[in-house]
């Protein structure tokens, strides 16, 4: 699974299969309005860009760490963890 959203909140890359080892993935849309695309390499997440559609609040996680962003309608922004 890439990519989870539940209770406001956007998890990427919970259930990576070993078999991709490496990829890419654009315009995977979220509960609450947002676009999602991320890039992994050796089974991690190497990059990843939200897009607000609706400008609302949300909490991004990969693994443990958490980033809360709260966005204007339009406005892209890339994750760093």
């Amino acid at each position: 699974m890439l990519l989870q959203s539940h209770a406001g909140e956007i998890e990427l890359l919970p259930a990576l299969p070993q078999a991709w080892p490496k990829g890419q993935v654009k315009g995977l849309r979220t509960r609450g309005g947002f676009e999602v695309e991320i890039a992994w390499a050796d089974g991690k997440l190497a990059r990843a860009v939200v897009r607000s559609v609706t400008g609302k609040k949300c909490i991004v996680r990969y693994g443990e760490k958490t980033l809360e962003l709260t966005m204007k309608p339009g406005e892209r922004r890339a994750i760093q963890f």
